[in-house]
């Protein structure tokens, strides 16, 4: 039989503010896991330009099943027209009606980065981001160590043709260079007894209607920068006023639409562009991926063919970026049920929709039976602005020249892209109707956008 200890009355005073002490400490959290439940994010809202619904259906599903805390991903599209996109999307931004993930334009980064929540821990990730994606996504879409956007995919300007022109002119091969485009425009243009263009060799020369030309602006700059002109220098300054080389390569450009030029083949009397050429009334045109396959819907019966972009110097290769990625709302959509003004919970819808846009565009979204990107690109059809999967496209019948032009995309630092189209294509069309000589048109060019420098700084500040 056990008997009974009697404590000495010390000692049970002792073990009794011990146990106090001890359970204050279990109660007050010292003992609690690390584990820090936050805000709970369980929708998220992205918005798009272009594309339908069904090119992120199987992307979010996955996406959700790997992240069970987010219950919806909405997806809506604004529009199929980039400017009122960015219209609609800053307007709502603004309103507090915005999305918390949405589709950003390589060359807005200056006009909207106040607008940007970067990627959380960017500094650790920009190495993962260079070795993920193409040098031309480094430079629009990271700034002073943060990333911005992460691209989707990625596009460049390529020469289309009229395979059966050619043929009709004995042309076995399309040019590789500016130099050898000039061969091949008396073979190319049609001119009738009344001084009218029946057939253009290449839609070149001009910008607004009438005679207007696609991308014409893309064109003058992809030659400034080809002829080793920034366009903009790092400080922010245009630097194509008063050079040299960025005049020769204006007056390069609009001859083909002068008169008196021996490679005059287009002018104001000309259809724009994009219908000329799939009217087979020109051999020629520069334009994007996408533009091809909207030809192929519109014009099964077109027999063209898509040839490298022309160059000065093959073996200093520059080719023009245009694309999107995908970008962070700074503050989210207004919800009365949601603590909107609460820091953590919009830090953590932040991470929450940078996780979702790095398993869309990135390796992270890729397992052994499911790659998110490839699922994106299979869908729409565009080129692999991730270099693992560029290796794969190279080869493509359809998107293999852009594909083969993405490691030397470039691009240029725009104050406002809408508002420089507008510049530019005023520069093109005031210098070949000699309103304005070459070298003025330049300087006043480069004038107006350090002017857009300028005004969007002072209201930074």
């Amino acid at each position: 039989m056990l008997k009974k200890i009697k404590l000495p009355q010390k000692i049970i005073a002792i073990i009794f503010l011990l146990t106090l002490f001890l359970s204050s400490i279990f109660f007050s959290g010292c003992f609690k896991k690390t584990t820090v439940f936050g805000p709970s994010i369980d929708r998220l809202e992205v918005w798009g330009v272009f594309d339908d619904s069904d090119a992120y259906e199987k992307i979010f599903y996955e996406f959700k099943k790997k992240n069970p805390s987010i219950k919806e991903i909405r997806y809506k599209k604004i529009s199929a027209n980039a400017a009122e996109y960015e219209k609609i999307l800053f307007d709502e931004i603004a309103s507090g009606r915005g999305p918390d993930v949405f589709m950003f334009h390589n060359s807005w980064l200056f006009k909207h980065k106040d607008k940007l929540a970067p990627m959380p821990d960017s500094e650790k990730n920009i190495n993962v981001f260079k070795e993920n994606f193409v040098d031309v996504a480094t430079k629009d879409f990271i700034k002073e160590n943060q990333i911005y956007a992460q691209p989707l995919h990625i596009d460049t300007l390529a020469l289309f043709y009229n395979q059966d022109l050619f043929n009709q002119a004995g042309i076995a091969n399309p040019p590789t260079t500016w130099d050898d485009l000039s061969k091949n425009i008396r073979a190319l243009t049609k001119i009738d007894s009344g001084g009218n263009i029946s057939q253009s060799a290449v839609a070149l020369g001009r910008s607004k209607d009438p005679g207007g030309i696609n991308r014409a602006v893309d064109i003058l700059a992809l030659l400034f920068l080809q002829g080793g002109n920034p366009i903009v220098n790092e400080s922010g300054k245009a630097v194509f006023g008063d050079d040299v080389a960025s005049r020769s390569a204006l007056d390069f450009y609009i001859q083909f639409a002068q008169g008196g030029s021996a490679n005059y083949t287009w002018n104001a009397n000309m259809d724009y562009s994009i219908d000329s050429f799939r009217y087979g009334k020109t051999a020629m045109m520069f334009n994007y991926a996408y533009q091809a396959e909207r030809l192929r819907i519109s014009d099964p019966k077109l027999n063209f063919s898509i040839a490298p972009m022309l160059q000065l110097s093959q073996e200093n290769r520059k080719d023009y970026a245009n694309y999107w990625g995908l970008a962070v709302t700074k503050t989210g959509r207004f919800d009365p049920e949601k603590p909107q003004n609460d820091p953590d919970y919009n830090t953590e819808r932040i991470k929450k929709s940078w996780d979702l846009i790095k398993f869309i565009t990135s390796k992270s979204g890729k397992t052994t039976n499911f790659d998110a990107t490839q699922e994106y690109l299979n869908r729409t059809k565009k080129v692999p602005a991730r270099r693992d999967l560029l290796e794969l496209a190279k080869d493509d019948p359809k998107i293999g020249v852009f594909a083969r032009q993405a490691l030397t995309a470039v691009s240029w630092e725009q104050p406002d892209n809408s508002a420089v189209d507008d510049i530019f294509s005023q520069l093109i069309d005031d210098a070949v109707s000699g309103k304005t000589n070459s070298f003025e048109a330049l300087r006043q060019a480069a004038a107006s956008i350090n002017a857009l420098f300028m005004k969007k700084q002072k209201t930074i500040r």
